[in-house]
């Protein structure tokens, strides 16, 4: 069946369509392993933030823009909802 302008057809098993999956699905886990490090990222800062062992205007005027904005966007959708749905950013250890 083509596709837009393709007009070739390749089967399921065919050596070249499963390395194409299989590399789009590695790029997806690692994506997601990124955006869930990030938030390791932030706990830590916020840990350190907590014991009085770094100051926030210690960080670079980029980070805590950055901080600023995720923090109030986890907090936009805390409060539309989003999270009490079961899909709140909390790390379990």
């Amino acid at each position: 069946m083509a596709v837009g302008d393709a007009h070739e057809a390749l089967p399921a098993d065919n050596p070249e369509v499963l390395q194409f999956i299989h590399e789009r699905w590695r790029q997806n886990e690692l994506d997601q392993l990124d955006r869930e490090f990030v938030r390791v990222i932030e706990d830590m800062i916020e840990l350190l933030m907590s014991k009085d062992l770094i100051l926030f205007t210690d960080l670079p005027p980029k980070v805590q823009e950055k901080l600023l904005r995720r923090k109030e966007i986890r907090e936009k959708q805390y409060d539309d909802g989003a999270f009490r749905m079961g899909n709140d950013d909390i790390i379990q250890l």
